[in-house]
């Protein structure tokens, strides 16, 4: 009886615990930014790195010439393609001024996109940076205005939300779900002044801030890391804004096969290892707590199984947990336009717990190393 009340205490405490971060990923629906005036717009150079990305760039390129901000440049550089990414960059640079091709033929040094997005970085004509993926399109024609508005009022870092493109079927709840919880977590974090991560489908800074860290010099030998780690080691309360607009998002195309989604999130996941020391304790707390919940439930009811009051505890925590996680997150799936499936949290959860505990046992045998 000692250890089912302790256990049902532990469950407990992991809720309360989980709770905590719920405080922190409701923040991420009230960051406001205030736009400066017209006549303050700097110049931006928009980068995208594209590794056979032929059919994704056809669509990108017309909705980012598209944009409303009057002074900017597109920086497309093609790294190591083997399909039609070149004839494709070649084709809008001439019919477009402002976009500005360049082509990586040599072997790079650096692993992954790196050493792409540092040559872009290096062309680039302006302080402002905004980066995409070739996979990307943006929600709407003022995504570069409002992206940039933070940098243009003296911030350093601009964090956007990158969100998946709806589909039918399980795998794509799945992508959608943990894509709006970790915008919800790293967004809400940084509007509590403790900003952690980005994802290069939206995210922006300044040329100074990355050439004041050395670029990706600290972590260059690692495949990924050109976003989040990048945040992660430059990133504060004060140089760091969150845009929410949702005509800022922008919208990605999902992966269509588990193989593809597990081995993106491998590559993803094995970047926290070289976290700083604080972001990688508070998600311990956030992950563990999750995991921890469900442990304690699972080992009560495998150690009573038979009593009747023991059963209907666990029923009952689990079923108030659902409830409160529904209540406190439906916010989030609205404003991340995933309202479809915040009645489906009590199910999605532990289906993303079980895929996120394969794929950590997975990369303590192998490391992903290629970022495309």
């Amino acid at each position: 009886m000692i250890w089912s009340g302790s256990l049902l205490l532990c469950a407990l405490a992991a809720s309360l615990i989980h709770a905590f971060f719920f405080s922190r990923i409701r923040r991420s629906i009230k960051a406001s930014v205030n736009n400066p005036a017209p006549e303050r717009l700097q110049g931006v150079s928009v980068i995208v790195c594209a590794k056979n990305e032929a059919e994704h760039l056809s669509e990108l390129i017309p909705k980012i010439l598209n944009q409303r901000h009057p002074n900017f440049e597109l920086i497309l550089v093609n790294d190591h393609s083997s399909d039609q990414t070149q004839q494709v960059i070649e084709h809008w640079a001439k019919t477009d001024h402002r976009v500005r091709p360049f082509t990586l033929k040599e072997q790079a040094k650096t692993l992954g996109k790196k050493a792409a997005l540092s040559f872009g970085i290096s062309q680039a004509a302006h302080d402002l940076l905004l980066l995409t993926d070739a996979d990307c399109t943006p929600a709407s024609s003022d995504w570069i205005e409002l992206m940039t508005a933070p940098l243009r009022t003296g911030k350093s870092v601009a964090l956007g939300y990158g969100g998946y493109r709806k589909q039918s079927g399980l795998l794509n709840s799945i992508i959608r779900f943990e894509t709006t919880l970790t915008a919800g977590l790293f967004l809400g974090q940084a509007v509590a002044g403790y900003p952690y991560m980005g994802v290069g489908r939206n995210l922006a800074y300044r040329k100074e801030f990355f050439y004041a860290q050395g670029g990706f010099k600290s972590h260059e030998h690692i495949a990924s890391g050109d976003d989040d780690l990048l945040v992660n080691y430059g990133a504060n309360k004060n140089n760091t804004a969150v845009v929410l607009d949702p005509k800022a998002f922008t919208w990605s195309q999902p992966q269509t096969t588990w193989g593809g989604l597990f081995k993106q999130k491998r590559r993803h996941q094995s970047t926290a290892h070289f976290y700083r020391t604080p972001t990688k304790i508070t998600l311990s707390l956030y992950s563990g707590s999750i995991l921890l919940f469900y442990a304690c439930l699972l080992f009560l009811g495998l150690l009573r199984p038979a009593e009747i009051s023991i059963c209907g505890a666990i029923i009952a925590l689990v079923a108030a947990r659902a409830l409160y996680l529904i209540w406190q997150l439906k916010p989030i799936f609205k404003k991340f336009q995933s309202r479809d499936l915040y009645l489906w949290i009590p199910i999605l959860e532990p289906l993303l717990i079980c895929m996120q505990l394969i794929i950590f046992v997975w990369n303590r045998f192998s490391k992903p190393n290629h970022w495309n």
